[in-house]
Parts: structure tokens; C-alpha cells; sequence
């Protein structure tokens, strides 16, 4: 069976979705006989641009060509569409990467077109071609025999060499927007007797990332999930393995209330269920600019930013799971307005900083304040900006306190990975105390069940009859 983005290929210029500028371009350069001697196509996979050097090279060679389109009938059009014709060479530069192959391109050249008018030379993912293999197209790329055509296809424009980009016509292909992309699966599924639901198509479309032929995979992986049934957003979700959108919801909720149990039990859950926090995350984005697009606020946008920052930071992490915990529930610290507002007399459960208990008896008129409180504030914003953002994310929801040399952090109970997680990093915390400080720092972590207890008393003797503590 032919995969569906092969199948549905497009056959001529009209069938091109979007792509102006490429269209365009070539159109107006085949009506004039203007074709350029090299092309480079850039843009990201998917965006159709093999298709249209397909596209170009039967128009060059089309028997029966009106204007720019050529007919798809003739024995050129077939033989291209095939992949059979002997003056249209394919060659993938991230397999035949040297400068042999690129000797036997420039040995060849030399040589008529067999069948059709023009020799047409499609080079896919050039830019993963050697150094020598670059210097040996240069002089060919410059000054190619006539009747010959040089396409380059490309996802990363700025790894070619200058001296190539200068030789070539750049043509820009963009991405595709969701609503086209979701329209062409539409009528795909039409045409394949598939009963795809409207809103499962923006699903796929959005998962495709603006790639027409990811989608089409996407959309034959859904159809081969849900047999001969009706594709919905639940299939779809299932089908690709995606977080379900009501777990995402409420992920940003628990973010925007500031609910930290929640956030714990539910990336846990994630964990078990075989999901990835980093794809969590992604969601979580892609759903909050959806909110932010039909209400804006200043709390969406913080979010927004934190989310986007935790992304970042678990790109290169290997236990995602504990760094997504931490720095979920540190975001969500930010928006905890309400329990501050009910409780004030609650001792804050996460704070950036704290003072000693001795710090905290002085009087307000009392102007011996402490400098260790001061270094130790530094020195946290000090990690933040410069060093490690997942330490000092920990270190936040740390009470701190300092004793001659030695540091004390203590975690509550129920923070027992945030406590995990900084007793594997403590010779990296002690380094970077001693920087900063610029003495010799001992660093000591514990958990401190005792302060988990006054913070529970606390809770009862504010809400009472609401709190019960179990032994």
C-alpha cells in the first residue's frame, strides 16, 4: 500500500498548497525560458520542496506543456512521476555525501539529455555534503553545460557555503498553516472514505507542526489505529500517544491556583501512565497561548514564560520527571494568592529565602541585622542568573539558614525529591556557596519533620474542624 503523502503528491503547479513565492517564481521563469541554472530550495521537512523540483523538472520536459503546467500524461511527465526518468537524477546528500559522488555528477553533466530537453539534478539535504565535495560543485554550479538545471533542496541554509548560496537562486518555502493543512486532510480523507471529524484535523494539523507530509503520516497512523471507525480528537490523541487535552487543562489550572499536591500527584500520574513530561509541557504552551489568544492577562503570561523556561530546562536533563516537579511547583509558588491573602499568619511553606529564628526575634528597630541573609539572597540570584536554574529552583522552596560556615537547608516532608534531588548536586552546591562567598562553606541538608508539624498546628488552630492530622 502507498504511504498517503507519496499517493497524494502533488502533480502540478495548480495542486501546490500555499508556496506564493516558489510558484511564482518558477511559473513566470518557465513562461519567460528564464530558468536559472541552480536553484537552492530552503525551508523546513514537509514543506513540499522535493515536490515542486519534481513539479519543475516535468515542466521542463513535458511534450505537451500549456504555459507552466505540464500535462502528466506524456511519457516524460510518467516517467518522472516514477522516478525512471534518465535525464531527472535523484540523489540524497546525507548518504552519497562525498566528492566522489559529486565527480560523477560533474562527469556527467557534460552529456546531452537523452530523452527530454533539459537534465534536471534534484540533491536532497545538501548541505550535509563534505567540504571537498562543496569546492568540487563549485566550478560546475558557476558554469553548467546548457540545458542543465541544478536543484538543491535544504533544511539548513546556514550550514551551505557562501560561495555556493551565491551561485543559486534561494527560493524560501514556509510552513503550512494550520487551517490549510487541516483542510487538505479533510479532502484526503474524503477522497480515502476516511470519517475524519473537523476538529481531529486541527489536532493533527497542530501536531504536525506546519509539515504536510507529517500530518499525512499522522493521519494514516490515526486511520490504521481506528480501523473503519469515526476519527475523533480522543482517537487521535490515542492513536499518536498525546496527553488528553483534559489533563493538560488541568495541569495549567493547578499552575494558575497555585495547587501543589495536585501538580505532584499529576505528573506522577503522567509517569505511570507512560506519558512524557516534556511532551506535558509542550501542551501545556500550545494550550495557554490558545487562552492567552481569546483572553489575555498578566497571570497567563507569567505562566506562559514559565512553562516555556521549564521546556528549556528539560531538553537536556535525564530525570525530567523530579525537574518538572520542581520547577512546576515553583511556578505554581508564584501564583499562590490566594492561600496568602486567607492565611497570613501560615507560615510560608516555599519561600525564596527565610531568616533564622533568632534573625526573626529582633526587633524592627534593632539595625544589627545579619549580613549572612543578605550573602545568602545574593548568592541565590547569583545561581539563577549565572549558574544552575534547577539548583537554585530547589533552593527556593528551601528554608536556608546560616551558622558561622555552615549552611542548613531543610526541606518539609512532603518535599522529599526537591531534598533527593540536591543531596546528589551537594559538591556542586558547596563549589558554588564557596565562589561566591569566597570562603570555605559546608553545606548541610535535612528534612525537617518538626516544622512540618507547627505548619499543620497552624493550619488547625486557623481552620478549625477543618484539618485533621493522622499519626
Amino acid at each position: 500500500m502507498e504511504a498517503l503523502y507519496r499517493k497524494y503528491r502533488p502533480k502540478n503547479f495548480d495542486q501546490i498548497i500555499d508556496q506564493l513565492q516558489a510558484k511564482l517564481v518558477l511559473q513566470n521563469a518557465i513562461v519567460k525560458d528564464k530558468v536559472s541554472h541552480a536553484y537552492i530550495f530552503t525551508g523546513p521537512r514537509g514543506t513540499g520542496k522535493t515536490s515542486v523540483a519534481r513539479v519543475l523538472a516535468k515542466a521542463l520536459n513535458c511534450d505537451n506543456r500549456v504555459n507552466y503546467e505540464p500535462c502528466c500524461q506524456c511519457e516524460n511527465c510518467i516517467s518522472i512521476d516514477k522516478g525512471i526518468h534518465p535525464d531527472v537524477i535523484e540523489l540524497d546528500a546525507a548518504s552519497n555525501r562525498g566528492i566522489d559522488e559529486i565527480r560523477r555528477i560533474r562527469d556527467a553533466v557534460g552529456f546531452r539529455p537523452m530523452l527530454g530537453k533539459y537534465k534536471i539534478y534534484i540533491v536532497d539535504e545538501f548541505h550535509m555534503l563534505t567540504r571537498e565535495a562543496f569546492n568540487a560543485l563549485l566550478k560546475t554550479l558557476e558554469e553548467p553545460p546548457e540545458k542543465v538545471t541544478f536543484i538543491l533542496a535544504t533544511t539548513n541554509l546556514e550550514k551551505v557555503p557562501a560561495t555556493i548560496i551565491s551561485r543559486c537562486q534561494v527560493i524560501e518555502f514556509k510552513n503550512f498553516t494550520e487551517s490549510d493543512i487541516a483542510e487538505n486532510l479533510l479532502r484526503i480523507s474524503s477522497i480515502e472514505n476516511l470519517k475524519l471529524h473537523e476538529n481531529a484535523a486541527r489536532l493533527i494539523a497542530r501536531r504536525a507542526a506546519g509539515g504536510m507530509r507529517d500530518a499525512l503520516s499522522y493521519l494514516e497512523q490515526v486511520a490504521s489505529y481506528t480501523l473503519n471507525g469515526i476519527i475523533t480528537v480522543e482517537s487521535v490523541e490515542k492513536a499518536l500517544g498525546l496527553l488528553p487535552s483534559e489533563i493538560v487543562d488541568r495541569y495549567i489550572d493547578y499552575l494558575l491556583n497555585g495547587n501543589f499536591i495536585q501538580i505532584d500527584e499529576l505528573i506522577d500520574r503522567i509517569f505511570i501512565d507512560g506519558y512524557d513530561v516534556y511532551q506535558l509541557v509542550q501542551s501545556a504552551i500550545e494550550k495557554i497561548e490558545e487562552r492567552i489568544s481569546q483572553k489575555p492577562s498578566e497571570r497567563l503570561l507569567k505562566v506562559a514564560q514559565g512553562l516555556i523556561e521549564i521546556s528549556k530546562e528539560l531538553r537536556f536533563v535525564e530525570n525530567k520527571k523530579v525537574i518538572c516537579k520542581i520547577l512546576s511547583m515553583n511556578l505554581a509558588a508564584t501564583n499562590q494568592k490566594t492561600l496568602e491573602q486567607t492565611a497570613p499568619q501560615i507560615e510560608q511553606i516555599i519561600v525564596p529565602t527565610e531568616q533564622t529564628h533568632e534573625s526573626r526575634d529582633r526587633r524592627p528597630d534593632d539595625k544589627s541585622q545579619p549580613e549572612q541573609s543578605l550573602q545568602i539572597e545574593e548568592i541565590l540570584n547569583w545561581i539563577k542568573e549565572e549558574k544552575d536554574l534547577s539548583i537554585y529552583v530547589a533552593l527556593v522552596q528551601s528554608r536556608i539558614s546560616q551558622k558561622n560556615n555552615t549552611v542548613e537547608i531543610s526541606f518539609l516532608p512532603s518535599q522529599r525529591f526537591q531534598y533527593e534531588y540536591l543531596r546528589e548536586k551537594i559538591l556542586e552546591l558547596e563549589y558554588l556557596f564557596k565562589t561566591k562567598a569566597k570562603k570555605d562553606i559546608v553545606i548541610n541538608i535535612f528534612i525537617d519533620e518538626e516544622r512540618e508539624k507547627r505548619i499543620l498546628q497552624k493550619l488547625q488552630e486557623n481552620f478549625p474542624g477543618k484539618i485533621r492530622i493522622e499519626e
